[in-house]
Order: C-alpha cells, then structure tokens, then sequence
C-alpha cells in the first residue's frame, strides 16, 4: 500500500471523519443515526469488513444518515461508564481466537448497557467461514451480520467438529482429528438465534480488492493468456487446509497431458501472482480456511475464469458464484476437473463470456452507491432502519 493511501485511510478513519458524516447527514436532511462498532482489531481479514464503511462514511451519513463511529475494546469501561445515550445502535466485533467465556463475557456486558440506552446490539463477524462461533454471544445480541452464510437454515441446526463446515468435511474425508485445536467443536444453534443472522458483505470490499480493481486498466487485460489452467494454492501437510488445496493441485496436473498447467508451490511478489492471473484462462481456486478468499475476486478482476468448489450450498454479497455464468463449480474433491473445465478450454468464447459476465458484476459490487444499497438493506434486517 502506497503512503498516500494510508494517509487517506487513516483520514477516513478518524474522529474528525465521525463529526463530518454527522454534519453530512445533516446537510442532506437526513436524521443521523449513530452506530458504534467496537473491535478487538485482531486478524486483519476480520477487521476488513469495516473498510467499505470506513472508506464509503461521508456517502453512508448523507444517504442514510448513517453515522459510524469506531472504537477499540480497550475503551470498553470507558465507554460503558460514559454510556450510549443518543446511539441507534452499538456493535461489537471479536476475532476467532477469543476464547469463548470471554467473548460471551465481553459481549453480555456491552449489549446490557446499550440496551439500557435503547441502542440496537449488533454483532460483526468478520469469520471466513459459515458458521457461528459462540453461541452464547448470538443468543446475547439482536442481530449477527455475517459475510456469508448457509443457503439452508438446517445447517445452523448441527454441531460441526472443528470451527466450520469445512473442518468437518475435513475430518470426514481425510480423518483429520480437531480434538486439540484450540476450537475442537461448535454447537447447533437454536430457532430463535438462527433469525437473527444478517447478511452483510464479504471480502471482494476489502481494501486489497478494492485496490486492485482501480489499478487494473482495461489496456492490462488484454495480456496474453498463455497459462490455460493457474492455481497457486498449495500448503505443507501439516495444515489441516491440505487435503483440500492438494485435491486441487493434484486434479490439475492430471490435466498437463493435455492443457498448460501452472500449480507451483512457491511464493512470489504480489505483482508477479497478479501477472500469473492475467496470463491464465481459467483459475483454480480451492477453499481455505473458509469458502471464499481473496483469490476468487482477484482471478475475476484479472480476466481469467474461477473454477471453484460448488458454493451452492452458501449464501453471499457480492455474488458471483453464479453456476456457469460467473464462475465454472467443480466437485468438492476436484474429481470432475476436467470434464467442467474442458468445454471452457476448447471454445475461448465461451470463457471469455463468464470472464466479462464475472467481472461487471464485481466491479458494479464496488460502486460507492451499490454497495450503500447492500448496507440499507442490512441494516434494514438488523432492525437499525
């Protein structure tokens, strides 16, 4: 990231940004509506569910008359002391790694004083994956606004070994044990709890793709696509990810018999992953710690077709997991690589039609005034407006 936008991130971040959106809302005679969003700042890709709200504040306050305002957990007492009068909302949100009697803790202390001012108790979860990680905090709070979440409501009605589905499936398919990980189990949820899941937005608004989508010129896409299948995914044996990016790597270079295949297990610079992307046709994106990532949007941005596990049992915004239309699903255990890649292969119009398709709608997601829509209807669910 360039000097310059940190500076300006860091503007847009701060108290005197708050009192302009106030002023903002104001100005366009709006009522302004205070949400206080209060963050333990771990795991970036948690915290970057707030860069669209950081980065679109004065537009939210004059739209809406939304006003965000951010604070960190270690003003908590401060801020509980001082109290909430006068907010329509307040919200927390806590990486992955809080254990779970102090996340419960945390969140049942915050919520009562909200509550006691009126204010709405919102929770952000920032997670990769489907799931909902403490009980106890949902139950606690009005709504759960998460990135992603289950098509199927009954999937919130199990217990999964491990952290998420994906560990779970982990765990059935390759015997994988989570008995010692520091999450070895999360519960069902109830009815009641399962209502109060939100969707928000997911990571194609992180300021990585937000970046790399004004940085690519129309000029950039037209490099020549010498890779017809990418994948640069793969992770040592002792992650519990591997069974996973190895299925993938593995389908693909069954392939080099008949396609150019580029799976190499090395890291790179950033603008050399970049430049693998806009040579490739088709990208092979396998899960990770959760269903999306950073590459599926990255691929898109680049000009190349996603080629991606089946997403249809998840739900998400932006969405351009679209079955053959914005994105080309492949079994879980990579087994059909072939057979869903090869008509793609063959006829470059037909994958350069997902490619466009793809990439309109993502770059229409990051429009300041599509994305403001998305969060009025968020907000709207989580009973805010």
């Amino acid at each position: 990231m360039t000097n310059l936008r940190r500076a300006k991130r860091a503007a847009e971040e701060g108290r005197l940004a708050g009192s302009l959106a106030n002023l903002n809302a104001r100005l366009a005679q709006q009522t302004p509506r205070r949400i206080l969003a209060i963050s333990d700042r771990q795991h970036y890709t948690s915290e970057q569910q707030f860069a669209p709200l950081i980065r679109h504040r004065q537009s939210i306050a004059a739209r809406l008359g939304l006003v965000f305002e951010f604070a960190t957990i270690e003003a908590l007492d401060r801020l509980i002391e001082r109290g909430f009068a006068g907010y329509t909302a307040v919200g927390i949100k806590l990486g992955w790694s809080t254990p779970k009697a102090e996340a419960e803790r945390l969140a049942t202390r915050l919520f009562a004083a909200a509550r006691q001012a009126g204010a709405r108790t919102l929770v952000f979860d920032g997670d990769d994956d489907l799931c909902v990680l403490w009980a106890p905090v949902i139950g606690a709070a009005d709504a759960y606004i998460k990135k992603h979440r289950f098509a199927d409501n009954q999937a919130y009605m199990r217990g999964y070994v491990g952290k998420t589905n994906l560990t779970d499936y982990v765990h059935r398919t390759y015997g994988i044990s989570f008995d010692e990980n520091l999450i070895p189990r999360v519960d069902a949820l109830q009815p009641d709890q399962i209502n109060k899941i939100v969707l928000g937005w997911n990571i194609a608004l992180d300021d990585k793709i937000h970046d790399l989508a004004n940085d690519l010129g129309p000029d950039t896409l037209s490099h020549q696509r010498d890779i017809d299948l990418g994948c640069r995914a793969s992770v040592g044996p002792d992650r519990w990810i591997y069974g996973m990016r190895h299925a993938a790597t593995s389908a693909m270079e069954a392939m080099a018999d008949s396609y150019r295949v580029h799976a190499p297990t090395n890291r790179v610079p950033q603008d050399e992953y970049y430049d693998e992307m806009l040579r490739a046709r088709l990208s092979v994106s396998p899960f990770g710690y959760g269903e999306l990532c950073w590459r599926d949007f990255e691929a898109i941005l680049c000009g190349s077709v996603l080629v991606k596990p089946d997403m249809s049992h998840a739900v998400t915004w932006p969405d351009i997991f679209v079955p053959h239309e914005t994105y080309i699903p492949v079994a879980w255990d990579f087994s059909n690589l072939r057979d869903v890649c090869t008509p793609y292969l063959e006829d470059e119009g037909a994958r350069r039609k997902i490619a466009e398709t793809a990439r309109d709608r993502l770059m229409t997601a990051l429009k300041p005034e599509v994305f403001i829509k998305r969060l009025e209807q968020t907000m709207k669910q989580a009973g805010v407006l």
